[in-house]
């Protein structure tokens, strides 16, 4: 009976940690921005409801990039201000777009860890917040990407952190 109570003490402390680890990703320091999304198809019944995105972001025309996407595994993209605003229903917008690459790690605002998918054509970057999972009644659910603007912000690791939808008007 006491190794059972020891093992259900230890998952719920998995489980607390966990949780508290991605409150605290969510909730970092770091600044938040837009970034604008392009047109895919979100359906798949089996991964629950949730709206497939892909950005301008993942297909960075810097010319850094280029031999970067053809040659490595990951990266970093350093995201910047790319001058154009896009109306969302919460008002006006800056997008922030790709404008460099790098193969290590760099100082300075704006570097995100980004991962490289070859395949026979150009090769696809992701960053982790192609999915953005919504509960069944929620009215985004039938969003297409293209039609929303996505609000992220840098969180542990240079990752990229998803943290809402805004639509386009």
């Amino acid at each position: 009976m006491n190794k059972l109570r020891i093992v259900l003490i230890l998952q719920l402390a998995l489980f607390f940690g966990w949780a508290s680890y991605l409150l605290v990703s969510k909730n970092s320091d770091s600044p938040e921005f837009c970034l604008e999304t392009e047109p895919v198809d979100p359906r798949d019944l089996i991964s629950g409801t949730y709206v497939a995105l892909n950005y301008r972001i993942s297909s960075p025309q810097a010319p850094s990039c280029t031999y970067l996407t053809a040659n490595a595994l990951s990266m970093y993209v350093r995201l910047q201000d790319s001058g154009r605003t896009v109306n969302t229903v919460n008002g006006p917008v800056p997008v922030y777009d790709a404008a460099e690459c790098s193969a290590e790690a760099r100082d300075g605002l704006g570097w995100v860890r980004a991962a490289i998918q070859p395949s026979s054509g150009r090769a696809a970057v992701t960053y982790g917040i192609e999915r953005f999972f919504l509960n069944e009644n929620d009215p985004r659910k039938d969003a297409r990407s293209g039609s929303v603007v996505a609000r992220v912000k840098i969180g542990a690791n240079r990752q990229l952190v998803l943290l809402d939808l805004a639509n386009k008007i």
